[in-house]
């Protein structure tokens, strides 16, 4: 879509190339300009440089440069439109929408902010006495807790209805959590939480955001995985485990992976393209 120059105006305003570059990069003043290492290929001497002045950045090594949405197009390998919104959920800003659109973008946007808000209770549990099975089936796998934070992992607990009642607590409907696939119908009335007692690993996408969740089980029950249905916020098809933090690897190419879990442990590994 078109965004209005009002609105890029006020965004690129807002967006000050050395606060936005400064949160990838470290910067240090040369005169009028500041240097770096560049983020786009490998280097000892800093050779990137970015002009407060004019607001654009430049590399004298890779001749890569842009202003600051085409850095964080470069950076986080986002297109456009989807820079645009990154930038904007950044400073704070609304994106226009369409009449339509905007009433569509407002649901997705509660249901991100849902997923958000259960990644968050299910890190929580895991670093409590809730999430004792979990921490201890991540050591029996050798995953380190550094490794589970860089994931988000979290634990579902051994129960029907915790995440039900802390998330409608926090004023979501039991509509919006079936919608995001959180809990399921037990066609009585009733509901309860999909996930229990369960290792969760939250699916990010590439901007960021919380769209879906893998887990696993910590018995022997099946289903051994269960991951979450599509919903208005994830497609399967679009989406690859582990690629927010794959996009920004160094490494030539992709390792593609059958499990989640194999995905985690290459990169604890050192694999940080999985």
């Amino acid at each position: 879509m078109a965004f209005p120059q009002s609105f890029m105006d006020e965004l690129t305003a807002r967006s000050d190339i050395v606060d936005v570059v400064g949160s990838y990069v470290q910067l240090t003043r040369r005169g009028s300009n500041l240097f770096g290492l560049c983020p786009f290929h490998s280097e000892k001497t800093g050779s990137f440089s970015v002009s407060p002045d004019k607001q654009i950045y430049y590399c004298f090594g890779c001749k890569r440069g842009g202003g600051v949405i085409n850095f964080i197009m470069e950076e986080e390998n986002l297109p456009f439109p989807d820079a645009v919104r990154f930038l904007a959920k950044r400073a704070g800003l609304e994106v226009p929408e369409e009449e339509g659109d905007r009433e569509a973008g407002r649901r997705r946007q509660r249901l991100l902010d849902l997923n958000r808000d259960a990644a968050r209770f299910y890190y929580r549990l895991l670093q409590q006495p809730e999430g004792r099975a979990v921490r201890e089936y991540l050591n029996r796998r050798q995953i380190r807790k550094a490794t589970a934070v860089n994931f988000g992992m979290g634990a579902s607990p051994d129960a029907w209805d915790v995440l039900l009642n802390e998330m409608t607590a926090k004023g979501y409907s039991k509509a919006e959590l079936l919608s995001a696939g959180l809990i399921v119908d037990n066609r009585k009335g009733g509901f309860y939480d999909k996930f229990r007692n369960r290792l969760m690993l939250p699916v990010i996408d590439t901007r960021g955001d919380v769209v879906a969740f893998g887990s696993r089980v910590l018995d022997k029950s099946e289903p051994k995985y269960m991951n979450s249905s599509e919903t208005p916020v994830y497609s399967k098809r679009r989406v690859l485990y582990g690629l927010n933090l794959a996009k920004k690897s160094k490494r030539q190419g992709i390792l593609l992976c059958e499990g989640n879990l194999d995905i985690v442990t290459l990169h604890q590994a050192g694999f940080d393209n999985a």
